[in-house]
């Protein structure tokens, strides 16, 4: 018989961020396999609970919550497992959200022959520790006990309730080597467990033949002599922005003629202080804001260079894209990426060192930046590269045959 896969969905989270990327691609993985598929789809664009059929998958809606996310809503949400989902050992649960443990919990209770898989995109310790794992090592081995006033403390208490919601599913799907290393010797999961499957993407570039890319560059009103460095995602400073536009200063005064694009958006203040940065550079630099799929294409054909100066990462979408596009790129040598990118195969890295002062990390960007567009054999060798790369790595087919060896071993 069939398995029945059961894909958990935040609508509204999943529109702006890297999750609804990855959904969409699994999605496609999954229809090419032998399973029966329903879409649990949580703050929905409907104003009660149904279940619909669309083009050949099963959707259970529920509609926005009056406060919290869906996990904090646990209880509801089993409720309505139990009513709609009959137990069964065909039942394969993807969780995609965390921290989730009580709804695991109560899944696990309420279906004990249905299997659960959790997917990790985040990791709590990130952002607290701008990505250093060292660090983050160091306070979990560490012999210290943490204190209740202890600013580590809810560092500590999510790594605990990972661990427990670990300890609750069938299997973890990891989408980097650097996680799968931390799972087994900081979170102590057995290998056994883990399924290291990186995010794959469907070949969507445009035919290279024709002068696509001078049609881009003219449709975006790109002078010819214009050297594209291409940012995309959130500017922030997570995503590296800061010492970004520290390195863009610097490649200036050498390519008078280089062009910092940042595509994206961030809802925060953090906009108006990096506007008030680039300023003393501005007729060199283009926000274009939110933009659509098609228009993000159009900047990857007509780019010179793809900067991705990230302080951590999973398996961004945003490098695999580049790779796609055969864009040649400087990437940091953050926890996730550093497993993406080579140095001199598909990239020039650019070592982060001092989290602190990011004056050497941006000297060592702007230093990849010139590499490569003072090198038309550079260029020609990391957009080769990062094409094989992602056929022989990234490419979705590679991703479905991963889901399917998971599944077929659950």
């Amino acid at each position: 018989m069939k398995k029945k896969v059961y894909v958990f969905d935040e609508y509204i989270s999943s529109q702006k961020n890297g999750i609804g990327s990855f959904l969409g691609e699994f999605l496609c993985c999954i229809k090419q396999l032998d399973v029966d598929i329903c879409v649990v789809t949580f703050n929905a664009d409907v104003e009660e609970f149904g279940i619909v059929e669309e083009g050949g998958v099963e959707r259970m809606l529920f509609p926005p919550f009056l406060f919290g996310d869906f996990t904090n809503h646990a209880e509801i949400v089993d409720k309505f497992f139990r009513l709609y989902i009959p137990d069964s050992s065909r039942n394969v649960f993807f969780v995609n959200h965390s921290p989730c443990e009580k709804l695991l919990s109560m899944i696990k209770r309420s279906h004990p022959q249905s299997k659960l898989v959790f997917t990790i995109h985040d990791l709590g310790w990130t952002s607290a520790f701008t990505g250093n794992v060292d660090e983050f090592k160091q306070l979990i081995h560490g012999k210290t006990m943490v204190e209740e006033n202890d600013k580590n403390k809810p560092i500590v208490d999510y790594y605990n309730e990972e661990r427990s919601m670990y300890a609750l599913t069938d299997r973890i799907v990891c989408l980097s080597k650097d996680t799968y290393d931390l799972l087994v010797d900081t979170y102590f999961v057995s290998s056994d467990k883990i399924a290291l499957i990186p995010n794959g993407l469907r070949l969507q570039t445009k035919p290279s033949e024709g002068g696509s890319r001078n049609e881009c560059r003219r449709k975006l009103f790109i002078n010819k002599g214009d050297k594209i460095l291409l940012f995309c995602g959130r500017p922030t400073h997570q995503k590296g922005m800061y010492a970004l536009l520290g390195a863009f200063g610097r490649v200036l005064e050498k390519e008078s003629d280089a062009r910092l694009v940042i595509a994206g958006f961030d809802n925060g203040n953090n906009i108006e202080k990096l506007i008030s940065i680039a300023s003393a550079f501005a007729p060199r630099v283009t926000f274009t804001g939110l933009i659509n799929k098609s228009q993000l294409y159009d900047w990857y054909s007509a780019a010179d260079v793809g900067i991705i100066p990230s302080y951590y990462e999973q398996c961004p979408y945003t490098g695999i894209e580049m790779m796609m596009h055969g864009l040649p790129v400087v990437a940091s040598d953050a926890y996730g990426l550093r497993n993406m990118f080579c140095d001199g195969l598909n990239a020039r890295l650019a070592e982060i060192g001092n989290r602190e002062n990011n004056e050497v990390f941006a000297g060592n960007l702007a230093t990849g930046i010139l590499a490569i567009l003072g090198s038309t054999e550079l260029r020609s060798r990391l957009s080769e590269g990062a094409a094989s790369v992602y056929q022989s790595t990234y490419h979705i087919r590679q991703m479905k045959e991963n889901y399917k060896r998971l599944l077929d071993s659950l």
